[in-house]
């Protein structure tokens, strides 16, 4: 008999999530903080990633002082997010109600009257957990990608996560198609726009002024398909409480070329993005290259 047999995920997530309502999410943010400083002090290669990021947020050298210090609110931010993956996901629906805010989700309404599907972008930024919480509430079937790779019980452990919020996790590779037929089915795909200059395929925009590339899966999705994109973020408020943004839908047009369709999406997204960040720097887990390095030529 498989583990999942007798068990409804990896062991270790059942005894997390049973664990979690015996812990309130003020005590789970306590303990994580100081983790997420031990991490910044740490995890060498990932911290020196996050201030080359946070860098261009501020328009300063990365040896700067005040550029170190948000990059260390950064990981302090993630290790609350962290706390937040497993204590979520025990809320029940009148919990997150009480606990969220959301502004714009009228434009979910506008989105689901084009009968297409829709096409749900975010970033590693604020709780994912929470922005799962309003798709779930309002009855959407989701399908997602799984980026990286992972051990199998990381993988395990991710997909009963997912699986307990109604999300479908697909494999990175080869999925194209696949989200299409979800599409198709009026259901929505979910995916991240800040993979990385290293994530390969993408798109060329303008980001914090500078170029840089994004994922091209949501603009091809969107002329494929005809579903919208709608950009959400939940962002991380005092006393656990979140706020969540919808942005308004963009739409694919057919009456341009398939490659400077993409670009227009793909820029729309990249400029949305870039305007929560700049609101709320610390909130955004910037910890793989967003930039190429520059050109250091004479």
């Amino acid at each position: 008999m498989s583990r999942n047999g007798w068990l409804p995920g990896p062991w270790l997530y059942v005894l997390n999530r049973s664990g979690a309502p015996l812990i309130p999410l003020a005590l789970a943010h306590a303990v994580a903080a100081p983790l997420g400083d031990f991490a910044y002090a740490v995890w060498r290669s990932k911290a020196a990633t996050a201030r080359r990021n946070c860098a261009v947020i501020l328009g300063a050298v990365a040896d700067d002082p005040k550029v170190g210090r948000l990059a260390r609110r950064c990981f302090r931010q993630f290790a609350l997010y962290i706390a937040e993956m497993i204590d979520v996901q025990s809320w029940d629906t009148e919990t997150v109600l009480d606990r969220l805010e959301v502004a714009g989700e009228e434009h979910f309404d506008e989105a689901e009257s084009h009968g297409k599907g829709i096409i749900f972008v975010s970033g590693h930024m604020g709780s994912a957990e929470i922005a799962a919480s309003i798709v779930r509430l309002r009855g959407y079937k989701i399908t997602s990608v799984l980026e990286g790779n992972y051990s199998g019980f990381v993988t395990d452990y991710i997909h009963a996560g997912r699986k307990r919020m109604g999300i479908a996790l697909l494999p990175a590779s080869r999925s194209g198609m696949t989200l299409v037929r979800k599409l198709r089915q009026n259901q929505m795909v979910a995916l991240v726009v800040d993979a990385g200059v290293s994530a390969g395929d993408g798109i060329t925009v303008d980001f914090f002024g500078r170029e840089t590339v994004f994922p091209a899966g949501p603009a091809r999705l969107a002329r494929l398909s005809g579903a919208p994109i709608v950009f959400g973020v939940a962002i991380r408020r005092p006393s656990g409480r979140f706020q969540a943004y919808i942005e308004p839908p963009i739409v694919s047009d057919r009456q341009l070329r398939p490659g400077e369709d993409a670009r227009r999406l793909t820029q729309q997204i990249a400029a949305t993005f870039e305007r929560y960040v700049r609101r709320y720097p610390d909130q955004w887990y910037a910890f793989r290259d967003m930039w190429p390095p520059e050109d250091t030529r004479p």
